[in-house]
């Protein structure tokens, strides 16, 4: 029960990080992310504070019924 509580709370934590914004940076020890409704938005904000030097690692898109969709992009300056 506790697995999907936490699995149905990433949607929301995204929806709510990302609201009200063209792009959202998130950074980790380890990576960066970035969270946005549309790919470009975050490639061109990626590519801007990267100095257009950067890798993508993943890109994923989360389909919602009731928010807007989201795109998560994890990338690695150089």
């Amino acid at each position: 029960m506790y697995k999907i509580i936490k699995i149905l709370m990433f949607p929301l934590l995204l929806s709510s990080c990302s609201s009200g914004y063209d792009f959202k940076f998130i950074s980790t020890s380890y990576t960066d992310f970035c969270l946005s409704e549309k790919e470009n938005d975050c490639l061109k904000a990626i590519s801007q504070r990267c100095e257009s030097d950067y890798i993508i690692d993943s890109m994923q898109k989360y389909e919602y019924y009731i928010d807007s969709d989201k795109v998560i992009i994890k990338f690695k300056c150089n």
